[in-house]
C-alpha cells in the first residue's frame, strides 16, 4: 500500500486495484492510475473534513464512488452510512462507528486488508471544561472501541490533537493499547507536526515507534 498523507485529516491509499481518499479538505490530491476504482470517503460534514470539491473528482476518473456520512448535507450521488452499518460495495466491506463528535468513524476490508479512519472519534478531554462533558467523551469513545477489540487492523488513522494539551494522546494510547493494529499515522493535528515527534519520543508514546508513523509536513508518503 501506498499512503499519502494530504493535510490534517486527509490521506490517500493506494492499492493494487483501489484508490481510498479519506476526509480531503485541502491540499494536493496525489494521481493514481484512472484504471483503479476510487472511494472518496467522508467521514462528518465538518470543514476540516469535508470539501465540496471532492465531487470534481468525478469529472477526473471513470470509476469512482463516494461513501458519506448521513449528516452530510449534499445532493450528489453517494452512499451515505449512519453509524454502526455495515454495506458490501463490490469486492470491498465498509462498516461504520459512531463519532462521539459528529458522523461516523470507517472500518475498510478491501484487498486483504482493513483500514480504519477514526473521524472525529475520539477521547476528547478539555481541560477547564466541565467534567460531565469529558465524562461524556471518555466513555463513549471507550465504548465504540468495544467494537474493534479483537479486530485485527493492518492501518490506521487515529487522532493525536495538540489543542488537548496534556491529554493529547489519550485517544491514541487506548486505541493502540485496545487494539491489534500493524501501522497507524496520526492526524488532526492542525500542522502542528512536532507533536508527533514529540510523542514518538517521550514517555507518552515512545514504546509505539515501530507502529505509529512520524508524519513532519504535508504530501509525504510512505509504502508499507
Amino acid at each position: 500500500m501506498k499512503i499519502t498523507f494530504i493535510e490534517h485529516s486527509g490521506f490517500m491509499v493506494e492499492m493494487e486495484h483501489t484508490v481510498l481518499l479519506f476526509d480531503y479538505y485541502h491540499g494536493k490530491i496525489p494521481t493514481f492510475d484512472k484504471n483503479k476504482t476510487l472511494y472518496v470517503f467522508v467521514s462528518h460534514s465538518h470543514a476540516d473534513h469535508y470539501n465540496p470539491v471532492i465531487w470534481e473528482l468525478k469529472e477526473q476518473y471513470e470509476k469512482v464512488q463516494y461513501i458519506i456520512s448521513d449528516d452530510v448535507k449534499t445532493k450528489e450521488n453517494a452512499l451515505r452510512m449512519k453509524p454502526h452499518e455495515k454495506k458490501q460495495i463490490s469486492e470491498m466491506t465498509v462498516e461504520t462507528l459512531k463519532s462521539n463528535d459528529m458522523g461516523v468513524a470507517y472500518i475498510v476490508e478491501v484487498e486483504g486488508k482493513v483500514i480504519y479512519h477514526a473521524g472525529d472519534l475520539n477521547w476528547w478531554h478539555w481541560n477547564g471544561e466541565p467534567e460531565e462533558d469529558n465524562e461524556y467523551y471518555k466513555n463513549t469513545f471507550q465504548d465504540e472501541m468495544k467494537y474493534l477489540e479483537g479486530k485485527k487492523i493492518d492501518l490506521a488513522f487515529m487522532l493525536l490533537d495538540p489543542r488537548q494539551e496534556d491529554k493529547y494522546c489519550w485517544g491514541m494510547n487506548y486505541f493502540l493499547e485496545h487494539t491489534d493494529v500493524k501501522t497507524v499515522f496520526p492526524m488532526h493535528c492542525f500542522k502542528k507536526y512536532k507533536i508527533n515527534h514529540h510523542y514518538l519520543n517521550c514517555d507518552d508514546g515512545r514504546k509505539w515507534n515501530q507502529i505509529v508513523k512520524d508524519i513532519t509536513h504535508a504530501d509525504q508518503s510512505f509504502e508499507i
